[in-house]
């Protein structure tokens, strides 16, 4: 069986991320495997990783705004690839449909975020236009992902397969002792206005009176860094705030950390925070999408955008180091079922219900 994996552009995304590790995963279980972006190389860690293992990655170079010469390119690398199967990302998705309405070949879409925030409603006619016709095949990325796109889209759940966002697991661990007295709250992620960690920063103000010591350290970037620099320096907290900007290695800063702080708007079922959890953190988190799925006694859920409920529950945690370690413990033992390996093997079991006869090696 060949397998062909689309994505937009390799950035520093949850989806992004979950296709290089899907593609790692296969490659090591033999499979015959091959990731396609649609934009041009952006010379970056998760492009590395996926080469790396052996992966081949192929550029279409399109460029902004409409770039019907991408589609043709991409149309003629299928055309020598063959693949029995195609797994879309994002709107990688839509860039690959029309080859595989062609040639008859089973094109599946992961659904990473709320269905409804997904894509414009025409796109988003489109690719329900074709499920129906039998030519696309949803996907999700958690159980309560899953629901929601089943209700969405008025189907019945096990009409929607699901696999959890995949965590290497092995590469976390915690420091049990940092050698410094600080409490350190920690957010990974692009920095945008979906993300939202200005929440976080609105809320240190608070945080900082009751708990002099506290730390905020915003890994990342995105369109939103200056702008979350220079509220930090407004708010007068620029000294209690770490800006490290996007690293391949988030362990490392997980590793050193007290508490994992969520302040999305949306989401499917975080990559990120699946990784503080295999770092053995407690987690305050947004009530969003699936994130009620890896929050349970192992941190809090807040509401969106509720910056003094997000403040008091920092606090909270603070204050009550009997606290972290249990949610600690639990998250450790939540995580345990987004092992890597197992995702990996989930998602070939797929790719051969939609290919009967054909073997994943």
């Amino acid at each position: 069986m060949k397998i062909v994996l689309v994505v937009p552009v390799f950035i520093t995304g949850g989806a992004e991320v979950m296709v290089q590790r899907l593609a790692v995963g296969l490659k090591e279980r033999q499979a015959d495997v091959e990731v396609v972006s649609i934009y041009p190389r952006q010379e970056n860690s998760l492009e590395e990783a996926v080469e790396q293992a052996g992966v081949r990655l192929h550029f279409m170079d399109k460029q902004g705004g409409k770039d019907p010469l991408a589609m043709v390119r991409l149309w003629k690398l299928l055309n020598r690839i063959r693949p029995d199967v195609i797994h879309g990302h994002l709107r990688g998705t839509f860039y690959a449909l029309p080859w595989a309405i062609a040639h008859n070949v089973p094109l599946i879409h992961t659904i990473h975020a709320r269905p409804e925030r997904e894509f414009t409603p025409r796109l988003r006619s489109i690719l329900n236009f074709f499920r129906r016709k039998g030519k696309l095949r949803f996907m999700a990325v958690s159980e309560r992902n899953r629901d929601l796109v089943a209700e969405f889209y008025g189907l019945e759940p096990d009409e929607v397969p699901y696999v959890n966002n995949p965590v290497d697991t092995k590469r976390y661990y915690h420091r049990e002792n940092r050698g410094d007295d600080r409490f350190v709250y920690i957010n990974v992620g692009r920095q945008d206005g979906n993300k939202n960690q200005i929440l976080a920063l609105r809320a240190l103000p608070e945080v900082l009176r009751q708990v002099p010591n506290a730390r905020l350290i915003l890994v990342g970037d995105g369109p939103r860094h200056d702008e979350l620099r220079r509220e930090a320096e407004e708010l007068g907290i620029q000294d209690a705030v770490e800006f490290p900007g996007e690293t391949p290695e988030p362990e490392a800063f997980l590793a050193g950390a007290d508490v994992y702080l969520s302040t999305s708007r949306s989401e499917g079922l975080p990559l990120s925070m699946l990784e503080a959890e295999a770092a053995g953190l407690p987690v305050i988190a947004t009530r969003v999408g699936g994130v009620p799925d890896i929050v349970r006694d192992n941190g809090v859920l807040i509401e969106d955008n509720d910056t003094s409920a997000l403040a008091k529950e920092m606090i909270r945690f603070a204050k009550d180091p009997e606290l972290v370690r249990r949610c600690g413990a639990a998250s450790r033992e939540i995580v345990k079922c987004y092992d890597a390996d197992a995702c990996a093997e989930r998602h070939l079991q797929l790719y051969q219900r939609y290919c009967p006869g054909k073997r994943a090696e």
